[in-house]
């Protein structure tokens, strides 16, 4: 039956309703008080462990099979594309439009990531109880939503788009383009970085003179090679994730050290984190004190790794430089290796756990007809249905509460952005970066959509997933990048100048959002679906 215009905007403009009434509530609690950082940080443990993989498998179980993998691969080609338009839209952004300079990288981040997680999932949940679509929709479209979450997190956490904001924080020291107090915070965090602390990392002062004395001689009168010497003269005192958690908490506010960020878009980060302060996996076979110094020297910026003095202009010793500019070089000959370690350790956070389990359970028939009703001839337990059906029950019970707290989270994070300060013609970035992002990026998304269906190489009747292809175009930027930024930030800083322009970014796409994301949902339901 053919939806009508009016059908199709009233079908567009109720999720956006529910959408928008739950991060109301989010700021209104926020506002209040009751969701604190603390208490955020709280329940986005509890999302990101508990209710997401619940929803993950209780949908990707039920929505793909052996028969239907090409569509989970032309869905990571998409999200693969997106993510390409994004790189374009930033490099059109930092070459026609005053970026400032202390938030190219944020700038970037912002033009390339999406919010793949909250609301495509609000959206899906909703609009498939209403025709076009039937029963079952809404599992396949939760699952098409998995994947472009899976692929924001490998692109983001593993592959290093999160450099592009710890770039923002490694400023140069004339940078005419610093707001206020932003540039001062920066400069005197490097300037610490550069001298003191990396002499006090490195017990400069208190192992000169055993160095001096060790470097020619040892028990059988040997040379001693002078990294390995310093190496074991320098006592261990790894940078846990407990400590880096607890740095991100100070810097809200916070005391609490308990680990829990973002739903959705932050399943990746504990990873990342643990892996960027400890170095564990970039040289298998080392001694115990130089690791500690690779974890020491990890969280110094790269301009402390090559300072030749101190800040009374003493040069420091040459064994110092020469095992930090060490540490350097291998950082870089290992990327990739750290690279790989970091995917393959994310592959063991919930999220990506339960969507690689689901995956498994989806493709091969007897262990599907555990869980699903299916063709497959099995008998069911006694009540009639497959024999863990009880398994399904739950996890699709616990899974249905992770998309109304992702939201109300996300609205505690809104209510607590501020605006104090925006450098001269910033207006410009907004207003491309949502144009692009929110009306460019969803005309490129609806063509390529109609390019596979027309080819064939996408079912025509399956109408969520052209769906979910066109919502996932259409939102804003991720919302884990204000956490990220405060973690990046001075933690002495009383104003950054970089979170100015986020939160004004963010508010200014959430803003439009409720205009365009209906107008692409209409379009995509009446010219599209229902062609």
């Amino acid at each position: 039956m053919a939806l009508s215009v009016g059908a199709a905007i009233f079908i567009a403009a109720k999720p956006i309703v529910k959408i928008f009434f739950s991060i109301c509530f989010g700021i209104y609690f926020s506002k209040k008080g009751v969701l604190d950082p603390h208490t955020c940080k709280k329940m986005s443990s509890v999302i990101i462990n508990y209710f997401l993989p619940c929803i993950v498998f209780s949908k990707v179980t039920v929505a793909f099979d052996a028969h239907t993998m090409t569509i989970a691969g032309f869905t990571v080609l998409t999200a693969l594309l997106y993510i390409t338009c994004g790189c374009l839209f930033a490099a059109l952004v930092q070459v026609f439009l005053p970026v400032p300079k202390y938030w190219k990288g944020g700038a970037k981040a912002a033009a390339i990531f999406n919010n793949s997680g909250d609301i495509p999932m609000a959206y899906v949940m909703t609009i498939t109880a209403s025709a076009p679509f039937v029963n079952g929709d809404e599992d396949k479209g939760i699952a098409y939503v998995t994947i472009f979450m899976a692929m924001y997190v490998i692109t983001f956490f593993t592959c290093g788009g999160v450099q592009f904001i710890e770039q923002d924080f490694q400023v140069p020291d004339d940078d005419p383009e610093m707001i206020g107090d932003a540039k001062g915070d920066i400069d005197e965090k490097l300037h610490l970085r550069k001298t003191s602390k990396l002499r006090k990392l490195l017990h400069l002062k208190s192992k000169k003179s055993a160095c001096s004395a060790e470097l020619t001689t040892d028990d059988s009168n040997k040379t001693v090679p002078s990294s390995t010497l310093l190496a074991q003269s320098t006592p261990s005192a790894a940078i846990t994730e407990s400590n880096v958690v607890a740095s991100l908490s100070t810097a809200r506010g916070n005391t609490n050290t308990e680990p829990g960020l973002h739903p959705v878009e932050s399943a990746g980060l504990r990873s990342l984190l643990r892996e960027s302060t400890t170095g564990t996996g970039l040289r298998p076979i080392e001694s115990a004190g130089m690791q500690s110094i690779r974890q020491r020297q990890s969280r110094v910026p790269q301009d402390a790794q090559t300072v030749d003095e101190d800040d009374d202009g003493e040069e420091l010793d040459p064994v110092v430089s020469a095992v930090t500019r060490d540490l350097e070089i291998r950082h870089h000959q290992n990327w990739v290796m750290a690279r790989l370690i970091l995917f393959l350790r994310n592959l063991y956070q919930p999220p990506a756990a339960s969507l690689i389990i689901s995956i498994v359970v989806a493709v091969i028939s007897p262990v599907k007809r555990l869980f699903i009703a299916t063709d497959y001839p099995m008998r069911n337990a006694p009540d009639g249905l497959p024999p863990l059906d009880f398994v399904m029950d739950f996890v699709d019970f616990i899974g249905q509460a992770a998309v109304p707290m992702g939201l109300m989270l996300l609205g505690a994070l809104i209510g607590r952005l501020q605006i104090t300060k925006l450098p001269k013609g910033f207006w410009k970035v907004m207003a491309a970066t949502t144009l692009l992002k929110l009306v460019v990026l969803p005309i490129v998304a609806l063509a390529w959509t109609q390019r596979l269906r027309e080819s064939g190489l996408i079912p025509k009747d399956n109408l969520i997933l052209v769906f979910v292809y066109a919502v996932s175009s259409a939102v804003p930027s991720a919302t884990s990048q204000v956490y990220l930024t405060t973690f990046f930030a001075p933690e002495d800083a009383e104003h950054i100048g970089q979170m100015d322009c986020l939160a004004a970014m963010l508010i200014c796409q959430y803003i439009t959002l409720t205009i365009t994301l209906a107008i692409i949902v209409t379009y995509t339901l009446k010219v599209i679906i229902d062609a």
